[in-house]
């Protein structure tokens, strides 16, 4: 029995679609900066991360089929912009997570469950955009994220087709990202969210982004205070802390995404684990550079190639700036 992977992913049952889905996680980077002034000749840098949880369920005659996926993208990359305040810049793109589960029943063949491999392989970000004053846009465009797979038997007769789609860009639009609306004075972190689909389907969209602006001064820092400002620093001055965790939804939803804020008080390099409460393997589950102030980090809800299953959970933020390295922990709740 054939199943395709159609726009948001879906099944397909001989001629009669099974409308599944199609997981993808789409990460884009933006923010931040110096003013117009200031930015001829200085490189900002950026960082993105990119999650789409996408779940379907489908019943056609004696046939039911299932599709969960998790797709996960991090995006890394710098821009300048010149004296009128044209910016340019690329970077790269990776996918750090790419899974695709298939179950249910096809009639009185049986059961089927089965994951597909998905191939999604680097791509090249491009940056562009304006500043004006204090402020500006910034656009991301990653047209080579690509995610493809073979046709693949699922058993009792149940096949997953070969299916090439870009739903990392699509969940880039879902969100509205393109453009990004910047600061051109302070290092910005920000966080977009959306939900699509409908009937049986529904896709969670989240996306991360923070942008350091050039070293100003002759101590490397960039000022400013709020969600942005401030360099690692070269005067001597950088001292570490990190405070304020607080996660979203909470209690959150099993296999569902969960974003976790939290304040640090220089730029730093941060990553978010996981480990089931009591006991499990801690998990790296997203990484990145985020700026002075209040940033964020989310977990898809997955853990390894699943869903992870309803239950208590440990996560932690970890950030590393100044010659030190900090920690902290929340206990999250799934149901």
């Amino acid at each position: 029995m054939p199943h395709k992977r159609l726009g948001v992913r879906r099944l397909y049952r001989g001629l009669l679609s099974t409308g599944l889905f199609f997981v993808v996680l789409i990460v884009w980077a933006a923010i931040g900066s110096p003013h117009v002034a200031g930015a001829a000749g200085g490189l900002w840098q950026g960082t993105a991360e990119g999650i789409r949880v996408d779940y379907g369920h489908s019943e056609s005659g004696n046939v039911t089929s299932s599709s969960a996926s998790n797709y996960q993208v991090e995006l890394t990359f710098s821009f300048s912009a010149d004296s009128s305040g044209q910016i340019s810049g690329g970077g790269h793109g990776t996918y750090t997570d790419a899974h695709w589960h298939l179950s249910g029943v096809n009639g009185d063949k049986g059961s089927f469950n089965c994951q597909p491999p998905i191939s999604a392989e680097p791509f090249d970000v491009v940056v562009g955009g304006h500043l004006s004053g204090d402020a500006g846009t910034l656009t991301l465009g990653i047209p080579g994220a690509t995610e493809t797979n073979e046709d693949f038997k699922c058993g009792a007769d149940y096949t997953g087709y070969a299916t090439s789609s870009q739903l990392m860009r699509e969940s880039l639009d879902a969100v509205g990202a393109n453009p990004l609306p910047i600061s051109a004075t302070h290092a910005t972190s920000q966080t977009l969210t959306a939900s699509t689909g409908s009937g049986n389907e529904s896709d969670q969209h989240i996306w991360t982004f923070s942008v350091t602006p050039p070293a100003q001064g002759p101590n490397g820092g960039s000022g400013g205070g709020g969600s942005g400002g401030g360099g690692s620093g070269g005067g001597g001055n950088c001292s570490l802390s990190l405070t304020d965790l607080a996660a979203k939804p909470s209690p959150g939803r099993a296999g569902k995404p969960i974003e976790m804020s939290f304040r640090v008080s220089a730029p730093a390099h941060a990553a978010l684990l996981v480990a089931r409460a009591g006991g499990g393997a801690t998990q790296s589950v997203a990484t990145g550079s985020v700026g002075e102030g209040t940033n964020t980090l989310v977990w898809g809800g997955w853990l390894g190639s699943h869903a992870a299953a309803a239950g208590k959970y440990t996560m932690t933020v970890r950030a590393t700036a100044c010659g030190t390295t900090a920690k902290r922990s929340l206990k999250v709740t799934t149901k």
